[in-house]
């Protein structure tokens, strides 16, 4: 049975929510692992599932593409007029690349990992005040 479109709205909003707390919890067992690469993933699940909540609350779409999550970043940051979330992206996308080719040393992943978590903690802070002015608890 489907709900009323507002309904639809948080069942996405609240599926995406629990999406992100696994890989958040993914994440830091992989950090505790040394398992960087796995780590990586993790926090581009993370970034996807978040940009998609945003989309999804401004009457958007979920990111499809990763064209489509790098269109929602140069929105977010013209928005907020700071282009450090343009270079605090650009991390996450180097993070996803060392997925596939485990590319990083220690240092270099910390060094991305450190910008990949201030896009992540802005991107929460946007969402908990969306959810907020919308009067949606998750």
């Amino acid at each position: 049975m489907l709900g009323t479109p507002a309904e639809e709205l948080l069942r996405e909003v609240r599926r995406r929510i629990s999406i992100i707390e696994t890989y958040s919890k993914n994440y830091v067992e992989y950090l505790s692992r040394g398992e960087y690469a796995k780590a990586s993933e993790a926090v581009w699940g993370i970034l996807n599932n978040l940009v998609s909540i945003l989309n999804i609350l401004h009457g958007g779409k979920p990111v499809a593409r990763h064209d489509d999550l790098r269109k929602s970043i140069n929105t977010l940051a013209s928005m907020l007029r700071n282009e450090e979330v343009i270079r605090w992206y650009r991390a996450c996308e180097t993070l996803h690349a060392n997925y596939y080719h485990n590319f990083m040393d220690e240092n270099l992943f910390h060094q991305h990992r450190a910008d990949a978590e201030k896009l992540i903690n802005t991107l929460q802070r946007l969402v908990q005040r969306k959810l907020r002015e919308l009067g949606i608890k998750t």
